[in-house]
């Protein structure tokens, strides 16, 4: 299979690359089935070479290749020949912000791939971390909550870098906290922990943002 992840929502880019791993079921075995290639370092050579290593005890192996638009030319046009039939044993994530379709790249390897886009519908805000961490979907039962921590923290440092105010990003997550279905004790405990993040910021006892990466860490993991 050939993905062709197309958009600036890393968040669920993030996601959908969780729950591909877990069909490939690559367990303790990721490090060797699963490879993160950047285009900016890559050259023919490694890439024909990431291509050719066979699976360990797995029937594929999965390697994501993120700025596609950055791929030099001759890469390029290896990819074109090789999608028109790939290795059985291998199957590529191809990552992109955004792609021109005037380009003939592009143009045609959206026809060979399964398209799938990560468009963000509105600009982010605190509510919209508060939902990924607080709201329980179906995803993230499929994954576990240690799926969703790495993706929060880079929407909660964009969110930093916005300006956003941590007194509304606890706010946020205090509103997604008593909107969601938990158990008496569970909720009294996850407010507690934002509680203390208040506390934390205001006396100065920790940065704000050492504070709320803390907070979303229990808030995952408790």
């Amino acid at each position: 299979m050939i993905y062709l992840f197309i958009g600036e929502d890393e968040f669920s880019k993030d996601i959908k690359l969780q729950k591909i791993k877990q069909d490939f079921k690559l367990g303790e075995l990721e490090s060797f089935n699963f490879e993160i290639l950047y285009s900016k370092n890559l050259n023919l050579k490694t890439l024909q070479e990431k291509l050719l290593s066979l699976p360990v005890k797995a029937k594929q192996r999965l390697i994501l290749i993120k700025d596609v638009p950055a791929l030099s030319s001759d890469i390029k046009e290896y990819l074109l020949t090789f999608l028109k039939k790939p290795f059985p044993h291998v199957s590529l994530i191809l990552d992109a912000r955004r792609i021109d379709l005037r380009d003939r790249f592009f143009e045609q390897i959206t026809r060979q791939c399964k398209l799938i886009n990560f468009r963000q519908s509105s600009q982010i805000n605190a509510f919209t971390l508060a939902h990924q961490i607080i709201h329980t979907p179906a995803y993230s039962r499929q994954i576990g909550r240690e799926k969703i921590i790495k993706p929060a923290m880079r929407l909660l440092r964009q969110l930093l870098l916005q300006g956003e105010r941590p007194e509304k990003i606890i706010g946020a997550l205090r509103y997604q906290l008593h909107k969601e279905r938990f158990n008496c004790s569970e909720k009294k405990k996850k407010l507690a922990f934002l509680l203390n993040c208040d506390i934390d910021i205001k006396t100065g006892r920790l940065k704000p943002e050492f504070a709320l990466e803390r907070l979303l860490i229990r808030l995952c993991y408790f």
